[in-house]
């Protein structure tokens, strides 16, 4: 048994040389404790964001599918 894999047309584009491209490393500043504070607060009102974001959609499904239970119970009375 033999595999084969067959590809369906390639484009290739033409990009620039490795001599184009600066890849020298940069020094990483640090972090005052201002700034570690500031990224904490957001990542808080982020998970926040999140918990409030995933209730309503729950909220919003469970209403979903009472509406949906509802249609479909009126439909089977109506048959």
């Amino acid at each position: 048994m033999t595999k084969r894999v067959q590809f369906g047309q390639v484009e290739f584009g033409s990009t620039f040389a490795n001599e184009d491209y600066d890849r020298t490393a940069q020094e990483v500043a640090k972090l005052s404790y201002h700034d570690m504070v500031e990224l904490l607060t957001m990542r808080s009102q982020w998970r926040r964001d999140m918990e409030r974001m995933l209730a309503d959609r729950a909220t919003q499904e469970k209403k979903d599918d009472s509406a949906s239970h509802l249609y479909s119970s009126a439909t089977e009375i109506c048959i």
